[in-house]
């Protein structure tokens, strides 16, 4: 007869990530993992500056590498091919890039299926999977009637995720999260979300502030 196995549903366990953890054999290793996909990065990246359609072309076919391999190539790539890309980076299977205009701060990670059109990024961010970064809420205009949407053109601007935001999955961001923020899996950020803030739901309102330890009751 076979030992039957108990299986605790509904309890967390704690987790340490590596990536912002590992000590300096980790890094080490990682650093020179990372020195030998140059001589395949760095042209890459060099042809992208040539073009905003050779960049997302490159950026969408990096993005299929898979995990160990993926994570340093793309974290060498975008180091050479964005405007900045801080140290350790992790960028996960399935994300894209829509502009090499962008800024990574330090000490991010940046989850699977992320769509990124005009967006930078701070320090220890984390981004959750299958997020949209966006141009702002005006892609497209569509107060004309006589002209179809696709005719009428539309504004883009920039948005910025400060300092030590999680980004929760699924969620869709059209404005700037403030330092310390944190928005709720699958939310809609419409308008800019203050710092040290909890969001949730769409259009995402907030729910709760966070404070220092001292302050709270």
């Amino acid at each position: 007869m076979q030992g039957s196995v108990t299986i605790d549903h509904g309890r967390y366990t704690d987790v340490d990530y590596r990536q912002f953890r590992g000590g300096p054999a980790f890094q080490l290793i990682r650093a020179v993992a990372g020195a030998v996909t140059w001589p395949v990065v760095w042209p890459l990246a060099m042809l992208c500056r040539s073009s905003d359609d050779i960049f997302r072309t490159v950026s969408e076919l990096l993005s299929l590498l898979p995990y160990v391999l993926g994570a340093i190539v793309r974290g060498e790539f975008y180091r050479f091919a964005l405007r900045h890309c801080g140290r350790n980076v992790m960028i996960e299977f399935g994300t894209v890039f829509i502009y090499k205009d962008i800024s990574i701060g330090d000490n991010v990670l940046i989850g699977r299926y992320n769509t990124i059109h005009h967006c930078d990024f701070g320090n220890f961010v984390l981004v959750g999977e299958g997020c949209s970064f966006l141009s702002g809420s005006k892609s497209h205009n569509y107060s004309r009637l006589d002209v179809p949407m696709a005719l009428q053109g539309g504004r883009k601007r920039r948005i910025s995720i400060g300092d030590d935001c999680w980004i929760g999955s699924h969620a869709v961001l059209m404005d700037d999260v403030g330092r310390g923020s944190v928005v709720g899996a699958g939310a809609v950020v419409t308008k800019r979300v203050a710092d040290y803030t909890v969001v949730v739901g769409n259009p995402a309102r907030p729910i709760q502030q966070r404070l220092p330890v001292a302050t709270r009751r």
